[in-house]
């Protein structure tokens, strides 16, 4: 295998556990909020998953366990 292609293959692992662990979902929030909304406040790291947490537990039946 090439440099340039375990290059690829880590950053592709990298993105791929970002995605499968919701560790992306903060840079997407907060690029949304960017684009959609100039004036919104953009929450810290914590504000963000305290919010998410609050909106998993409000829908219990969203989930299968």
């Amino acid at each position: 295998m090439t440099t340039d292609g375990l290059r690829r293959g880590v950053r592709w692992l990298h993105w791929y556990l970002r995605e499968v662990s919701g560790e992306s979902a903060y840079d997407r929030h907060v690029a949304h909020l960017r684009s959609g909304h100039p004036g919104a406040s953009v929450p810290t790291r914590k504000e963000f998953e305290r919010w998410r947490m609050d909106q998993r537990d409000s829908r219990p039946e969203a989930r299968c366990c």
